[in-house]
């Protein structure tokens, strides 16, 4: 279950009990510690949310709802509340946890485009990149992104995949597989985007690299 789908159960659940900045406290709490732990992690959750309430929510009666919101259909969930939380956030000064399989994402990605550019050789790599680096504006990223990126295209800087989520991986990974088509052809781009993914599989990374296709 996603991180999104997982929020809105949440949401879903603890909204007939909880409105307005309490509401979004809570919701603070759960994506901040509670998001990235196992299912069972959700009693040690709702202690704490009632614990926090002075005791006047029943424990029972909420781990019931939250199973049942998160067990349930998608269509009886309420809309993600990730907007207001951004905002609440901001007015906190508060910042939200990146998830967890981000960062393996990047990390597949950079094995995964690491063994694209090798297999292409130096020459063919450099013109991938410079290609890469100037057809950027499909990325739909901020400037600080763009210019991140065009850094660890250009440069090989490290730092330029930092922020980045799975989905803006997939359009990365797709803007480079366009370059290997326009440079060797489709049915060659195939063969050598194939090789490298079962090159990067025999490394068994967390994130699994055909997600990023």
């Amino acid at each position: 279950m996603s991180l999104v789908t997982r929020r809105r159960a949440i949401y879903t659940g603890l909204a007939g009990h909880l409105a307005g900045d309490e509401l979004l406290a809570v919701l603070c709490l759960w994506e901040d510690r509670y998001a990235e732990k196992p299912p069972f992690a959700l009693n040690e959750f709702l202690a704490e949310v009632v614990q926090a309430s002075g005791q006047r929510l029943e424990r029972a009666r909420l781990y019931r709802e939250l199973v049942g919101a998160l067990t349930g259909p998608l269509s009886a969930l309420l809309p993600d509340p990730a907007p207001q939380l951004h905002a609440w956030r901001q007015q906190q000064g508060r910042q939200a946890p990146e998830p967890s399989e981000h960062g393996q994402a990047r990390h597949s990605f950079g094995l995964l485009s690491q063994a694209m550019l090798t297999a292409l050789g130096c020459e063919q790599g450099e013109r991938l990149r410079r290609f890469a680096a100037g057809n950027l504006g499909g990325m739909q990223v901020d400037d600080a992104t763009r210019l991140r990126l065009r850094a660890w295209l250009l440069q090989g800087d490290e730092q330029g995949l930092l922020g980045l989520a799975p989905e803006q991986l997939r359009k990365l990974l797709n803007l480079l597989y366009i370059g290997l088509c326009e440079f060797l052809g489709p049915v060659a781009a195939d063969r050598l985007l194939s090789q490298s993914v079962q090159q990067v599989e025999q490394l068994q990374p967390v994130y699994g690299v055909r997600q990023l296709l």
